[in-house]
């Protein structure tokens, strides 16, 4: 069993004049090797929960351990400059008069000469600088940019890596190609590493465990497959992609739906104890059917073009059209679901037939939760 680089237990803070805490009782754990994404929206903590690991914040209540050693205890804190961290700043904070080696060589302490050029040459042959050594950052593009403020970051050795917004300089084709570099770096290095972003693509294709946050509190923290396909509420599940959540009766051998009956899942516990529940589904997750298998039927109220695929807005009518039996079931409440297809020939007011491939079932009495 791996022991854990960093623990997170119980944080809080809160900024003078604030009316709530800007992190409120956050923890997690991460081992040797292992990226993390801070996910959320502006205002939502996660910049505020960096630098408190970083050392730039200091918690009003909370344990930060790091490498099995307590950094951050009550009033003890260990100083910025003497915890096992890398910073990677939103800007790059480079140095402008000092060039691309005086630059990554600039954190390199308690090391003579020789060992502080084969250090620097090791880190920036690493991340593919080799050839601009003797440039200066102005010289140099914003994905080169980016790379020479990671190289100086990983420079000493880090016992973990710490990135606000490092992608977000970077125009889109740009942001793809590096953010693969990164990762590949990071992951050669075996550093553990925590990254805040506001970009979805950026935490899915960098990290192997995302944090939502949300008000300061973590709402999940788990892997991008596992917050993308059983998110724990509403707002995770939106923040990953456009998601159904339909609201169904409890009925023998399955569910009752506006849109027609559904079948539990073998893996369903179908023993609730409650009437109702939501089904959570991706608009990817169904397959348009025709009238004599069984299926659900809704009218389509609204198509969008979307390049690869057309996203189609579907409301359950009871149409009086469909082979099925919904229009009799349907609950009081017109439910809208989103739907994807492969094919642009839909229209306002065709009505779609379709089948679930997979879905969970969510049951909760919160209207933010499931």
């Amino acid at each position: 069993m791996n022991m854990a680089i960093i623990e997170i237990n119980n944080i809080s803070k809160r900024y003078r004049n604030a009316d709530t805490n800007a992190v409120e009782d956050v923890s997690f754990s991460l081992e040797k090797g292992e990226i993390l994404a801070l996910v959320g929206e502006s205002g939502s903590g996660k910049t505020t929960l960096l630098r408190l690991i970083a050392g730039l914040e200091h918690p009003d209540s909370g344990i930060i351990q790091l490498g099995g050693e307590v950094i951050v205890s009550g009033r003890k804190s260990l100083p910025a400059n003497k915890r096992k961290t890398g910073m990677v700043f939103q800007d790059y904070a480079l140095f402008p008069h000092l060039t691309i080696f005086e630059n990554v060589a600039f954190g390199l302490k308690g090391l003579n000469k020789k060992e502080v050029e084969q250090r620097v040459h090791d880190t920036i042959n690493l991340t593919g600088l080799k050839e601009d050594v003797k440039k200066y950052p102005h010289q140099l593009s914003g994905g080169q940019q980016q790379r020479v403020a990671l190289a100086r970051a990983l420079a000493p050795r880090p016992e973990l890596l710490l990135m606000d917004e490092p992608f977000s300089n970077l125009d889109t084709i740009l942001r793809d190609q590096v953010r693969e570099e990164v990762r590949q770096i990071i992951k050669a290095m075996g550093i553990t590493a925590i990254l805040v972003t506001h970009d979805t693509k950026d935490a899915f294709s960098t990290a192997d465990k995302i944090a939502v946050m949300l008000n300061g509190k973590l709402l999940q923290i788990d892997t991008p497959d596992a917050l993308y396909n059983d998110p724990n509420s509403s707002y995770v599940a939106e923040l990953f992609g456009k998601s159904n959540n339909v609201v169904a009766t409890v009925e023998p051998g399955g569910f009752k739906t506006p849109f027609g009956f559904v079948s539990g899942p073998k893996d369903c516990p179908l023993s609730v104890n409650k009437d109702k529940v939501n089904l959570f589904f991706r608009a990817e997750e169904t397959d348009f059917c025709n009238a004599e298998e069984p299926h659900l039927c809704g009218m389509v109220e609204q198509c969008m073009y979307l390049g690869d695929h057309m996203q189609l807005k579907v409301c359950c009518n009871r149409c009086t059209s469909c082979a099925n039996d919904c229009e009799k079931g349907a609950l009081e409440d017109t439910q809208r679901i989103l739907l994807r297809s492969a094919v642009q020939t839909w229209k306002p007011g065709d009505i779609v037939r379709f089948k679930l491939k997979n879905f969970k079932v969510k049951e909760t009495d919160s209207e933010e939760l499931f």
